[in-house]
């Protein structure tokens, strides 16, 4: 099977999604430049750091254009972690806007105590992962997946696809959302284990042959 195109924004090490798409049979194509992405197949969007340096990254190298094209044509884009948030309107981390293909905010965790324990931020670890029965358009075992992030996708209140929601502490975040041919994961399937490999496994099978539908 044909790996994904994933895009290089020079913003966090990829390595370990590549690793992880090759270990499946399908290497990507890391790309760096537009005329590196292609006409079709599926496309990753990954990122770590800042919210606004990676909103100039995509102004400045015409990754933002270029992305609105791949959504246009239904091409199937899942986002990871900052690449997740870069879909979103806006964050509180900093100016710029997103993508805005999911009419959401990106929201900071707020300082607050369970049981007396102050909670750290980031949040970082491993969760359980259920995905609801038939909400994802392929198959997932129940699992854990590991978050690193100091801000979250806000539960979604307009009609999109919100297949799985986590929390941390008293604050309720969603995990996954979905728009169009967009999916967008809050966790990191490239660092968690087996239960991550099966998601990416599952999204790349059915994006490459049947698509968002």
């Amino acid at each position: 099977m044909k790996g994904p195109f994933v895009i290089d924004l020079a913003m966090g090490n990829i390595g370990s999604l590549v690793k992880a798409f090759a270990r499946l049979g399908s290497p990507p194509t890391v790309c760096r430049e537009r005329n590196e992405l292609g006409n079709e197949g599926p496309v990753i969007l990954p990122g770590v750091g800042s919210f606004s340096h990676a909103v100039e990254r995509l102004d400045c190298l015409g990754w933002r254009s270029c992305l609105n094209d791949v959504l246009d044509a239904g091409r199937p884009i899942l986002g990871v972690c900052l690449g997740a948030q870069l879909m979103c309107r806006d964050s509180e981390e900093g100016p710029g806007s997103g993508l805005g293909w999911i009419p959401v905010r990106v929201r900071r965790f707020p300082p607050f105590t369970q049981q007396g324990q102050v909670l750290r931020v980031p949040h970082m670890g491993w969760q359980a992962f259920t995905p609801p029965h038939g909400l994802l358009p392929f198959q997932v075992d129940h699992g854990r997946m590991y978050y690193a992030h100091s801000f979250f996708m806000e539960p979604s209140r307009d009609g999109l696809l919100s297949p799985y929601q986590s929390c941390y502490g008293a604050v309720r975040f969603s995990a996954i959302l979905r728009a169009g041919s967009a999916m967008a994961v809050q966790f990191h399937p490239e660092k968690s284990h087996r239960c991550g490999s099966a998601f990416l496994g599952g999204w790349l099978k059915w994006a490459t042959g049947k698509g968002f539908g």
